[in-house]
């Protein structure tokens, strides 16, 4: 756990790093934390200095009363954190909530450090094609969102998030468990679910500015894509491929919304065949 000052308030954040490399920043997902990458982070760390992290309001990081949760502010965090870990030159592995994050330190251009690589894997890259689940629709709805934020028990948590991995690699419930704890501890309510999922309607209203700069950076892009995703899947891969041809995309035919949590050695490898030096 380490303190981090962003946006003028002092933070309390969960990191973990390990391994020896070149850096590599695990960025997770919605509704999980840094534990998402577990499977992949032994591999990862014979090639890379791998920092995991939980963004502000989940996993084990610091979870703020009464707070308007943003993905700019998450993108402050990430700046401040890299800099307190004097990390200047990091290549990107982010996941949906956490590529949205992505998304805008890249259409920051920032100053502070250089994205080497960006790996990207399911996630909103075209907001006109994203696909929430029913649940997250209707837990944006305000009344009905409070309503329903706290009748989300451990078993409806695990349902619904089970929704979106394939039938070839279904959810395993234990490890969803962990999750759902982790998301409610140190949580002020029971409405920490329904705060971090204005990140939907956050991305939608910045759709330009985000696409434009994925469309223009000159920062190296892949993507890392399970094809049987009901929510950002197929219908955003062909997309991709239509508006890049010569795109770096890789096609998991056999996983959905989790590529990573699904098939960790595919992942794992593809990650380190675009991230990692050449061994002499």
């Amino acid at each position: 756990m380490i303190e981090l000052i962003v946006r003028g308030a002092r933070r309390r954040v969960f990191v973990r790093v390990s391994g020896s490399g070149p850096a590599l920043l695990l960025m997770h997902g919605f509704p999980a934390s840094s534990f998402e990458w577990a499977e992949l982070e032994p591999e990862l760390a014979r090639r890379h200095t791998v920092v995991a992290f939980d963004f502000l309001g989940y996993g084990a990081t610091e979870k703020p009363a009464d707070h308007r949760y943003s993905i700019f502010e998450q993108a402050d965090l990430v700046e401040a954190l890299l800099a307190k870990l004097e990390i200047q030159d990091p290549s990107v592995v982010a996941y949906d909530y956490g590529a949205i994050v992505a998304t805008e330190l890249v259409a920051r251009a920032v100053k502070t450090f250089t994205i080497t690589r960006c790996v990207l894997l399911n996630h909103g890259l075209y907001a006109r094609l994203y696909r929430p689940r029913p649940i997250q629709k209707l837990t944006l709805v305000p009344g009905i969102g409070r309503l329903l934020a706290y009748a989300l028990n451990e078993r409806l948590f695990i349902r619904s998030w089970g929704e979106v991995f394939s039938d070839s690699h279904p959810l395993d419930p234990a490890v969803a468990a962990l999750h759902y704890r982790a998301l409610r501890t140190g949580a002020p309510g029971r409405d920490i679910h329904r705060r971090l999922l204005r990140y939907i309607p956050e991305r939608a209203a910045n759709r330009e500015r985000l696409e434009t700069a994925m469309a223009t950076t000159e920062v190296p892009l892949s993507f890392l894509w399970g094809m049987q995703d009901p929510v950002s899947g197929a219908a955003i891969a062909t997309e991709l491929r239509r508006d890049r041809p010569d795109v770096d995309l890789v096609e998991y035919a056999d996983a959905g919304h989790c590529p990573h949590i699904e098939a960790p050695d595919r992942v794992a490898a593809d990650i380190i065949a675009r991230t990692a030096p050449a061994r002499p």
